[in-house]
């Protein structure tokens, strides 16, 4: 994924602007007396504003990327910019550096995130009743059905409870009282590797690594690369 220097401006940028379109909408306040874009002694003109403005704008990206900045050095490439100097980098090696810097932020920061998930896995499968499929879902048979058994090509009908490994529970077709109809090849990777273990009747718990879930995706109150924990119960096979 390829990120410059100008583009984090930019997104900084176009997000003000998105915001002064939705304040235009709005009823406008006035500014209070404790406010301190009013009060600041710095902000003397309308251009000292834009320029304060830009350079929180440019600073919030920088740190959402994860860059670790050394204000000194940014302060002196930005006045040699601006000002047109000699840059001790050229356009190549800047963009090398950036590019360089960026990846190892997003990798440190893919890294965090998918660590809780890990470990909890890797604790997980330790207790005697979780088994382990060889594509890494874990699941524990909370009561074993008698009924048929569905293919990867079956549609299903289930009951089932979703939540992270911190308990938050993301969604609940019992909390509803009504069960789902729905094709297994049309599931995340872990209920088509899950669901087709099971036979009419039974009810397991499956515990879905972040690649077999929704990965790198935010999916509503489901963080990028959160472990799933499901609770589904087999009612129907059609």
């Amino acid at each position: 994924m390829k990120l410059t220097l100008a583009s984090l401006f930019i997104v900084g940028i176009l997000s003000s602007q998105h915001l002064a379109a939705q304040t235009k909408k709005s009823s406008a306040k006035k500014p209070t007396s404790n406010s301190k874009i009013a009060t600041a002694p710095l902000l003397k003109n309308t251009n000292d504003s834009l320029s304060y403005a830009l350079g929180i704008d440019g600073a919030s990206n920088l740190k959402k990327a994860g860059f670790n900045i050394q204000s000194d050095m940014f302060k002196e490439g930005l006045k040699a910019a601006l000002n047109g100097d000699s840059l001790l980098l050229t356009e190549d090696q800047k963009m090398q550096v950036i590019q360089q810097e960026y990846e190892k932020a997003y990798e440190q920061k893919v890294a965090e995130q998918k660590k809780p998930g890990e470990e909890f896995l890797e604790q997980n499968k330790k207790r005697p009743e979780v088994k382990v499929t060889e594509e890494g879902v874990q699941y524990e048979i909370l009561r074993e059905g008698d009924g048929a058994q569905p293919t990867a090509e079956s549609e299903v009908e289930v009951h089932y409870r979703g939540t992270l490994i911190d308990g938050t529970q993301f969604d609940s077709s019992y909390d509803r009282n009504e069960p789902i109809k729905l094709y297994l090849n049309r599931v995340i990777e872990g209920w088509k590797i899950g669901i087709p273990l099971m036979k009419v009747g039974s009810k397991y718990k499956f515990f879905i690594p972040q690649h077999l879930g929704y990965g790198e995706r935010d999916s509503g109150p489901i963080p990028p690369y959160s472990t799933l924990i499901f609770e589904v119960e087999l009612l129907n096979i059609y």
